[in-house]
């Protein structure tokens, strides 16, 4: 990236380059960056292309022509997107370059149905944190860096907040290692929503094992539940894997609705249970299900050469009506380059 002439005027252009076929330089570059280069950080695997970058975007922003940012939308495997190595040419900091390129991200992986994105960034990065928190980023795992969330589709947390527009929210490290817990809470009353967060703060604390949600407990008027999606251990190509979750009704009435496994490309449903069911839990009652999935040689392991995170995540869908939401545990992927 090159300084430019600048003026008030000059609108800043923010454009995606899903093929790559322009800036592919500036991009490469980005995923090379000095943060990578101070920790001696190596990619899975060696000879990487850009035929390797076609499954994600690159996001550049220009001004009068030239590029003055840039950052890539990682969005591979649903439901989780990640915006990785946002960069701004210094001379064009704080002139609202970044704000445009983390609104076009936003807007690309609610577009194309993602339902939460991600980041990290340095921890003493003020003015970093400044810019996410105004897209309505919020802060949760803390270690070498901050991991950021964004939750594009969760009707859940939409619905207590217009039930608690009072509501606050507390970011704390859980209980277990390697938990994160967002926890929205009445000030008015008992009413509560705990998310339950698991993985690393970035992809060097993180065991090759990305991000998840993986529990949720609900207290609002008179529903109380709680979920879980439990971790799912290492899988090859070939292989099955079981995918455990519940969900129990702590409250005084009837929960009715019912879960749906979503699975990315390669993986599927692999007998036993068909992956989803309508359920109807009395008081004090919960449902418990292991799901058996397999990872066939049609996943598409080049994704992970150039990935951050050698896991794959599987969600689950709980369909509760107003109170619908979802959690996404990561599938860790083993010698992603046997058996294809």
């Amino acid at each position: 990236m090159e300084d430019h002439a600048y003026t008030k005027s000059t609108p800043v252009v923010v454009e995606p380059r899903d093929n790559l076929a322009e800036h592919a330089e500036d991009l490469l570059i980005a995923r090379y960056h000095a943060g990578i280069a101070d920790h001696g950080f190596q990619w899975p695997a060696v000879g990487i292309t850009l035929e390797d970058f076609r499954d994600q975007e690159g996001i550049v922003a220009r001004i009068g022509g030239g590029v003055v940012g840039r950052a890539i939308l990682d969005r591979e495997f649903y439901p989780l997107a990640e915006l990785v190595n946002l960069e701004v040419a210094r001379a064009y900091r704080g002139r609202g370059v970044g704000s445009a390129i983390v609104s076009h991200a936003i807007e690309r992986a609610a577009r194309s149905g993602f339902l939460a994105i991600h980041a990290q960034v340095f921890r003493n990065n003020v003015a970093a944190h400044r810019l996410y928190a105004h897209h309505g980023f919020l802060p949760a795992t803390q270690g070498e860096m901050l991991r950021i969330w964004k939750f594009l589709n969760f009707p859940v947390l939409a619905q207590f907040s217009d039930d608690h527009p009072m509501a606050l929210l507390d970011s704390v490290a859980g209980s277990e290692p390697h938990t994160h817990l967002l926890r929205w809470h009445d000030p008015l009353g008992e009413d509560e929503l705990e998310v339950t967060l698991t993985g690393g703060s970035c992809q060097f604390d993180s065991e090759g094992v990305g991000p998840a949600v993986s529990a949720l407990s609900l207290r609002s008027s008179e529903v109380r539940l709680a979920a879980r999606v439990d971790a799912i251990p290492p899988v090859r190509i070939g292989e099955t894997v079981a995918v455990s979750l519940s969900v129990a009704n702590k409250g005084s009435g009837e929960l009715a609705g019912g879960f749906r496994i979503g699975l990315n490309t390669g993986f599927r449903i692999a007998g036993g249970h068909p992956g989803g069911e309508q359920f109807s839990l009395p008081p004090g009652a919960s449902l418990e299900r292991k799901v058996t999935v397999e990872l066939t040689d049609s996943f598409p392991a080049h994704l992970l050469r150039i990935s951050s995170y050698q896991s794959v995540p599987v969600s689950v869908d709980f369909l509760l009506g107003d109170h619908t939401f979802w959690l996404a545990a990561q599938a860790p992927v083993s010698d992603p380059t046997k058996g294809v």
